[in-house]
């Protein structure tokens, strides 16, 4: 895998499987990896974690924080600033 695709941990590869996880939240813009479809603007983390929970492949918005927090290994704030992809992952 190269540095300009988006790179996912286990969890979001089983939901990619499952056909869950249709967008993909990160603070970096990867604009160059073929499978993206669409690239919001920066949006709150709050804003993302209440109305994108689901197309992020989660069970709940509670799950969605959990998973941030495990991959940043840190309290993600609800106003932190990530872009979210949409594409055919």
């Amino acid at each position: 895998m190269t540095d300009f695709m988006i790179p996912f941990n286990e969890w979001s590869r089983e939901r990619i499987k499952q056909g869950r996880k249709l967008c993909t939240s990160r603070h970096k813009s990867y604009a160059n990896d073929p499978r993206v479809i669409w690239i919001s603007p920066k949006l709150k983390w709050k804003f993302i974690r209440e109305f994108f929970w689901q197309p992020e492949g989660a069970g709940s918005p509670q799950e969605l924080q959990e998973v941030i927090e495990g991959i940043y290994r840190r309290k993600v704030a609800d106003d932190e600033l990530f872009y979210v992809h949409f594409g055919r992952f």
